[in-house]
């Protein structure tokens, strides 16, 4: 029994060790869509960050190699500005678990409707102010998977700033 809660006791600090090492704000760096067969990289990321804080997180990037374009009148776009914005740019937020290397988020706010409270799996790889998070599954409010689910991993590359 003794040897169980001493095991017990590692696994919650190791665990509680991983989260605060993961807490701050994070840099985009670089985004990489893994399949099988090909990888799409784009090196030089557009802005992008990761914010952690003890329990919750906010996740926000741009999927493309080109900077978003301007409304050509800020504070009254066009359809088309403004589906292209929306294409430009995804975002989660809400809670997050760390348990045996794994980042599982909860998404209370989502780029897209209906995915609150859809969860997203990620492989977090940390050496120094390097961080690496994999996506590998995703699970919608429903039970569902993507269509992408096995055969399509998401990497990205992060730096510490703060």
């Amino acid at each position: 029994m003794k040897t169980h809660f001493v095991f017990l006791f590692m696994a919650l600090l190791v665990q509680g060790q991983a989260q605060n090492d993961l807490m701050g704000s994070w840099s985009m760096e670089e985004i990489h869509w893994v399949t099988p067969d090909t990888t799409y990289s784009i090196t030089s990321a557009q802005p992008g960050i990761l914010m952690v804080s003890k329990s919750r997180y906010a996740f926000i990037w741009t999927p493309t190699t080109q900077p978003r374009t301007a409304f050509k009148v800020l504070s009254a776009p066009t359809m088309e500005e403004t589906k292209a914005a929306f294409s430009s740019i995804v975002f989660n937020s809400g809670r997050y678990a760390i348990e045996d290397g794994i980042l599982t988020t909860t998404s209370t706010i989502a780029r897209v409707p209906g995915f609150e409270g859809g969860k997203q799996m990620f492989k977090i790889s940390l050496k120094g102010d390097q961080l690496e998070l994999t996506m590998f599954d995703e699970t919608y409010p429903s039970g569902e998977k993507p269509e992408w689910y096995g055969k399509l991993k998401t990497r990205f590359l992060l730096t510490r700033i703060d």
